[in-house]
């Protein structure tokens, strides 16, 4: 077994999980709407722009966290698991909030392409 590899994965996916809290911390600083549009129906159906936000920052998680796991000696297979414990969260997260679905959709189906978009970045910059 190798430790390395455990390790990458568990860096990897603490990486989205910090930098996601850390980037919905800011949004909360700079937009307090942005706080409750989960909660809220109302806000929900007009302030799409922030849950565009809400998904552009879960998305740039994803990719810094396939850098992560790429330089701690992950490869595409450690890649595909980050990305995939991070669609359960995601998953959990949309039975527990719910609307709007369109939302939930793109964030899953953005996940292991930005997971991997940041795999291919690294690696090919370790190729040069």
């Amino acid at each position: 077994m190798n430790y390395r590899k455990i390790l990458s994965v568990i860096v990897g996916f603490g990486t989205i999980g910090i930098l996601s809290s850390l980037f919905a911390r800011i949004q909360g600083w700079l937009f307090a709407s942005s706080l409750e549009i989960f909660i809220n129906q109302q806000l929900a159906a007009t302030n799409i722009s922030q849950f565009v936000i809400k998904l552009f920052c879960v998305w740039v998680s994803c990719f810094l966290g396939g850098i992560a796991t790429t330089r701690i000696g992950g490869k595409a297979r450690e890649n595909l698991i980050v990305g995939g414990l991070i669609m359960l969260v995601v998953g959990w997260l949309w039975l527990s909030a719910g609307n709007p679905v369109w939302f939930w959709l793109l964030l899953v189906l953005g996940i292991l392409p930005c997971v991997f978009l940041g795999y291919k970045v690294n690696y090919d910059m370790s190729k040069t």
